[in-house]
């Protein structure tokens, strides 16, 4: 079996030479861009994007596989393993994870499953892929090429989910969202929430969420899935948001291009229609832009995957704040004044937030699974498909501290090491001062008034002392 194969791949540590690994990633690029007229014509039957935005998820999918090939350094990799050898540490030893197993998000397909299959072989593993039989294009496309250039021992795609007993051995990828206890796992179906401060530049707001709502089919997972407007900048924006979304009722970006998913997205705009909590701006056969009056409306509180724009008012930075979220967003985009921005970012628990702009190349593939950290440079990090195994040869000065204690012979440094630990800490070199509370504030406030009372008393007395003296003398 395959599996098995896997297993035994994996046993016998193949993967762990960087030549190797260097082989595989030729192959692997070699034969994409065989076939590469074959990836753009299957992306774009299943999910009717334009040619450009086909284009966009080859070129970062190609970017992906460059940028890991390029991790891998021969003569970096021969001299940590030669460390010990030579009598010093190898503190930063790493090793792949061992089995990396991929289930793949439908959306942008392609480059979701390039960017965590390059990563996972950069960083020196055996991969399974779960590609379910379907009726898309890519996945059979992808079935053929990737078998043809990968090796089969260290690699091979399932359509079902393997038993609990090989699943435990391996790292879990998941770009669907499931709720499994580990692994890296991309909140898929967290949402993402735009806030728009009127201390923003509402125009520009306006481009940048029309664009990512109604990009890729509306269906990624930063996509806002709602935008709140500061009621004072409510209209403007909205103006702004009709007008750049009266782009997509003609040519290939709009009612020209229907999808094989139009019904549904119909469908959508037709319950919004009939619902009382919410009413439509404006919108096309497979989009719009509908503002939610009801914050008590469930759309507030769904994840979009369409070509549907929602935007609700708030009355205050606090007011978005103190919007019910329930869950960890995906990601927020604040479009405000920098302090404004410093303010809904720092309260608003998300995985990832963006200030006054939407990154177009998020747009594409998975989330960024949670809880890691965030790589400019790549979706997926080499470093999350690795376990650390240092090597050490000299001990720590943790460890000679220790051993001087518990040495009787060495009273005089265990002493010394005694007295060090139990020093004060440094001060904080904060300069004294005195807050200013509540009651503090009307003590304040109370002295103030009784000393502006007395000296207006013994002005007004002193003045008429004075004039009293003159008129004597």
């Amino acid at each position: 079996m395959d599996l098995a194969r896997i297993t035994a791949a994996h046993v016998d540590g193949r993967t762990q030479n960087a030549r190797y690994r260097q082989a595989q990633f030729h192959r692997l690029q070699s034969t994409l861009i065989e076939h590469i007229a074959e990836i753009q014509n299957a992306i774009r039957a299943d999910s009717g994007h334009t040619q450009e935005e086909t284009r966009a998820e080859v070129v970062l999918a190609m970017q992906e596989l460059r940028t890991h090939y390029s991790s891998l350094d021969i003569h970096k990799d021969l001299e940590i393993e030669y460390r010990v050898a030579q009598g010093k540490d190898n503190a930063e030893n790493v090793q792949g994870a061992g089995i990396v197993y991929i289930v793949p998000s439908t959306h942008t397909l392609f480059y979701s499953v390039i960017s965590a299959l390059t990563a996972a072989v950069a960083a020196g593993n055996c991969v399974v892929l779960e590609l379910p039989q379907t009726t898309m294009a890519l996945p059979a496309v992808l079935r053929q090429i990737l078998l043809e250039a990968l090796d089969h021992d260290t690699f091979t795609i399932t359509s079902q989910r393997p038993d609990v007993s090989f699943m435990s051995k391996a790292l879990l990828v998941d770009q669907t969202g499931s709720n499994a206890p580990s692994g890296l796992i991309s909140p898929a179906t967290s949402r993402s929430v735009a806030i728009v401060d009127r201390s923003g530049n509402v125009a520009e707001a306006a481009q940048a969420l029309v664009a990512a709502r109604f990009a890729l089919g509306g269906k990624s997972p930063y996509s806002p899935d709602v935008v709140l407007v500061n009621e004072f900048a409510m209209k403007p924006f909205v103006e702004a948001v009709i007008q750049q979304a009266s782009k997509y009722l003609a040519g290939e970006n709009g009612e020209a291009r229907q999808t094989q998913a139009s019904t549904r997205r119909q469908g959508l705009l037709d319950a919004i229609q009939k619902d009382r909590t919410a009413r439509i701006l404006v919108s096309g056969s497979t989009w719009g832009v509908v503002e939610v009056q009801d914050r008590a409306s469930p759309l507030l509180k769904k994840k979009i995957d369409e070509k549907v724009l929602l935007v609700h008012p708030v009355t205050s930075l606090d007011d978005a704040i103190d919007m019910n979220f329930n869950q960890t967003l995906a990601a927020v985009y604040a479009f405000a004044a920098p302090a404004s921005a410093k303010y809904l970012t720092q309260f608003i628990d998300a995985d990832i937030s963006w200030v006054n702009h939407v990154p177009s190349n998020m747009l594409l593939g998975p989330a960024i699974p949670r809880n890691t950290a965030y790589n400019k440079h790549t979706r997926y990090a080499t470093t999350l498909f690795q376990k650390p195994r240092p090597q050490l040869v000299v001990p720590s000065t943790t460890a000679y501290a220790v051993d001087t204690i518990l040495d009787s012979k060495s009273t005089v440094r265990s002493d010394s090491l005694w007295r060090a630990a139990l020093l004060p800490l440094p001060p904080t070199k904060q300069r004294a001062g005195f807050k200013i509370g509540f009651f503090e504030q009307g003590i304040l406030t109370g002295v103030s008034i009784t000393l502006i009372s007395l000296i207006a008393t013994f002005s007004t007395v002193g003045y008429y002392t004075w004039v009293y003296v003159r008129m004597r003398g």
